[in-house]
């Protein structure tokens, strides 16, 4: 059994959900005057229950009026095991099946429907009740669900249905919790002494005293100060626990009810969301394009409009794919389960489980995002991961993107890396399929660009970077090491090229031997690069001497063998000599002022000679 269940109450208004518990548990869990005025619960009751075999469940009281549909709906996420209650003299009401739709949609797995005030009626009028339950619920996930007659008042069958709240808790499955922290704020308060208090259901992950955790939607780092649990101090608050926390260097006002506090950055923020929906068979309204519902997930409410995906028209009972357009952005997580609700009057539609937060939009038209969700809803973790791995994506994408804890993400990470199925670069991921694309797509531009510029060794490295901007500079470095990029792509120089690329000259060599000859020609005059470069073929040419053979100075072009030629001269001039002017090297090399000025900067910038006023000295 799970060692934190938490138990919560459903059902029409009236119907006696507040006098179960209280029969249960021996206390009451409605607290405010005005609860108790009305007989009504408006807000969340808490208590404990302490079950047959020794354990302890938290209990929720969720209001079953209609105007509080809302706080039910926050009461039951991440709820373990319902009680659908229903009055005997009433029977199955509007609001039960509102609240079963509720439930069934929320993904409640475990429930137990208690018949209530059974010693008011007669025992036909019962069964009628119990006929009336399961054809009402025949579609739903309430539909095996066991059914129990009770009368809190006079206690009758009370201790069967302990009895069976027990036998149900133990079977639910301690499965592994592989989400990252999350906990719906739904009472927000001060204590004197101690300042900002929270409660909520922690419904993933854990959270532990003195550690910092994210206030969302506001985004603002809290510090836990003290964690209770039905009144007791605890280090560590697990999944499935009713939790006070007393936070730190944060005022009360500063927090709303329905925020949430989760792991730092653990929370993807959503506009646009896909999803599967299934609409009610308790309903004859048609969902068409555009229409305007409330959307409800965890604790937010806000309003969205609808897109048809995989059919126009959405009837009762039926399934599809649709994109919601959010009006307003919310914090939540992949695969979060959803109810929509009519705009006006207010009714509940339907409801389903988001597949994909892509915040970008898409119509009935987009038929292969169509196909692509219909995969995606059928994904595992690891074809999640290589699934958003189609780019570079650091771990704390996928961490956001996942929603689950660090330790898990890192567990199926690993498995990858080991497959070869994704590969890691420096500090970011991405699938091998993926990366075997991108590098085919950069060796097309390199055969292209080769093509182009055949004398050329290849792209710029800091130019080449343009075409890979979401790496930062460590990655893009690490990009080169990679195996599979490394076989295709080399670097030399400074240059990007294909592996197998060599630059050929053979079918230029007598256009170089003429450019040579003409640069020769010159001397000890030089060459203006705009009087070598008459064509496209010469540019080329020109370029690709330029990194082999030849010096561009100003605007002249020197040869690399001269310029040796020139400094060697120069040197033996200087072997008595401790300075020279700009006359003297005019003379000595038997070349225009101009020219001179231009060989003597580039020779003060190798470091070769320095400057002093009007002279020059040898390094």
């Amino acid at each position: 059994m799970n060692k934190n269940i938490i138990i919560a109450t459903a059902g029409h208004i009236d119907h006696g959900k507040s006098t179960l518990i209280k029969a249960l548990t021996g206390r009451e869990t409605d607290t405010l005057q005005e609860e108790k005025d009305r007989g009504i619960s408006i807000n969340l009751g808490f208590t404990y229950f302490d079950l047959n075999d020794g354990k302890r469940a938290g209990i929720i009281d969720v209001p079953g009026h209609e105007k509080f549909v809302r706080n039910m709906m926050a009461g039951c996420v991440g709820v373990d095991l319902v009680l659908l209650v229903i009055a005997a003299d009433d029977g199955v009401m509007p609001q039960t099946i509102e609240h079963a739709d509720i439930l069934h949609f929320m993904g409640v797995e475990n429930a137990i429907i208690v018949i209530t005030k059974t010693d008011n009626v007669e025992e036909e009028m019962i069964e009628l009740v119990k006929e009336d339950v399961k054809t009402s619920f025949k579609n739903t996930i309430l539909a095996q669900s066991p059914i129990i007659c009770v009368d809190s008042v006079s206690g009758k069958n009370l201790d069967k249905l302990k009895e069976l709240i027990t036998q149900k808790c133990q079977d639910i499955r301690d499965n592994e919790d592989t989400f990252s922290t999350r906990m719906n704020i739904d009472r927000v308060f001060s204590i004197k002494g101690f300042g900002t208090v929270v409660t909520g259901t922690l419904i993933e992950g854990e959270i532990k005293k003195d550690k910092e955790y994210m206030l969302y939607p506001k985004r603002k780092l809290v510090k836990i100060r003290n964690i209770q649990n039905h009144g007791k101090d605890e280090n560590v608050a697990k999944r499935g626990q009713r939790t006070a926390l007393n936070l730190a260097n944060i005022h009360k006002n500063e927090i709303d009810r329905g925020d949430i506090i989760a792991s730092a950055n653990s929370l993807q923020k959503a506009s646009i969301i896909a999803c599967n929906l299934q609409i009610t068979d308790h309903t004859d309204l048609e969902l068409k394009h555009w229409d305007r519902v409330r959307f409800f997930t965890g604790t937010h409410e806000v309003l969205a409009r609808i897109v048809p995906l995989s059919k126009k028209t959405i009837r009762k009972n039926e399934s599809a794919l649709v994109e919601l357009r959010l009006e307003e952005e919310i914090y939540l997580k992949r695969a979060d389960k959803f109810v929509i609700r009519n705009y006006s009057p207010v009714f509940t539609i339907g409801g389903g489980k988001i597949i994909d937060i892509s915040n970008s939009r898409h119509t009935i038209n987009n038929t292969d995002y169509v196909k692509y969700l219909t995969e995606k809803s059928k994904f595992d973790v690891k074809d999640l991961i290589l699934d958003y791995c189609y780019d570079f994506r650091t771990f704390d994408d996928i961490y956001m993107y996942l929603g689950k804890n660090k330790e898990y993400i890192n567990k199926n990470i690993n498995k990858l890396l080991r497959g070869n199925e994704i590969y890691k670069i420096n500090n970011v991921f991405i699938g091998r399929d993926n990366l075997e694309l991108i590098r085919d797509d950069l060796v097309t531009k390199l055969n292209d660009y080769h093509k182009e510029h055949p004398l050329e060794a290849g792209i710029n490295k800091s130019e080449f970077k343009n075409l890979l901007p979401s790496l930062d500079h460590r990655s893009y470095e690490a990009f080169f090491e990679n195996e599979l990029i490394n076989k295709k792509i080399t670097t030399y120089n400074g240059f990007v090229k294909n592996a197998n690329f060599k630059i050929n000259t053979s079918n230029q060599d007598e256009d170089i031997k003429k450019i040579i000859k003409e640069i020769k020609d010159k001397k000890p005059e030089l060459l203006k690069y705009k009087e070598l470069v008459k064509s496209d073929k010469d540019k080329k040419i020109v370029n690709y001497l330029l990194k082999r053979d030849l010096i561009r100075i100003d605007d002249f072009i020197i040869e690399k063998e001269y310029m040796e030629e020139i400094k060697e001269k120069l040197t033996q001039y200087m072997k008595d000599k401790e300075e020279f002017s700009l006359a003297e090297f005019r003379d000595l090399m038997n070349i225009s002022r101009k020219m001179a000025t231009a060989i003597l900067e580039h020779l003060d910038k190798i470091k070769f000679t320095k400057r002093i006023e009007d002279t020059r000295i040898l390094l």
